[in-house]
């Protein structure tokens, strides 16, 4: 691997759906400036690398986390926006399933969790204005495609797909406007099969429609 290039970094939003809360990956840093603070997983490129590989391997280097797909959703080059010189960051996001990965803090990681989003304390640098625009993003996505196959599991009742659009939208959806636009949007796919257990009466369950 070559050297890398000082003004010039990756970030990564990773989203997570667990214990019915919309969370995202952060990392203990172990260094200056931030030291002991948690904040978005993000490095230097370097001069040898594409940017997408970049994000691929940082997220690998500090988490643990591999072969997702990640989607390129910002640049921030405020001026002032890392203390020691001038860096400008690449931001990426990705959905995921946290059962499926297994975490391991590396690199200038300390340590490496999920954080449910609403309740985030500020975060170092401008972390708090990507996390925002990577929300952003995910809210203009929601309606068009089945991007949320990565977080909900293969087959669910639509309540459940509704409460997670809720959380991400931050706002209550009514329930009988949500069924008809998913269902009218051909976003889902309805299965002659019920809901098992739990306190709630049996609902038939759903699959996200993948586009061919």
């Amino acid at each position: 691997m070559s050297d890398k290039i000082n003004n010039l970094s990756v970030d990564c939003v990773v989203f997570g759906y667990e214990d019915n809360q919309l969370k995202a990956l952060l990392i203990k840093r172990d260094k200056e400036p931030e030291a002991n603070k948690w904040s978005l997983p993000g490095s230097y490129v370097y001069l040898d690398e594409p940017i997408e590989k970049a994000a691929q391997r940082v997220l690998l280097e500090l988490t643990g986390i591999h072969d997702i797909f990640l989607t390129q959703v910002g640049i921030f080059g405020e001026v002032d926006r890392y203390p020691q010189h001038r860096v400008i960051s690449i931001l990426y996001c990705a959905l995921v399933r946290p059962e499926m990965f297994e975490l391991l803090a590396g690199s200038h990681a300390k340590e490496v969790s999920w954080h449910e989003i609403n309740s985030l304390e500020k975060l170092p640098f401008d972390h708090n204005q990507m996390l925002d625009a990577a929300l952003n993003w995910l809210k203009d996505e929601l309606w068009r495609k089945p991007i949320l196959i990565n977080l909900l599991p293969e087959k669910f009742p639509l309540n459940q797909m509704q409460e997670l659009y809720q959380l991400i939208l931050q706002n209550p959806i009514d329930n009988r406007n949500f069924r008809k636009k998913v269902i009218s949007q051909g976003l889902v796919e309805k299965l002659n099969e019920k809901s098992k257990g739990g306190q709630q009466r049996p609902a038939f369950l759903y699959k996200l429609k993948v586009p061919l």
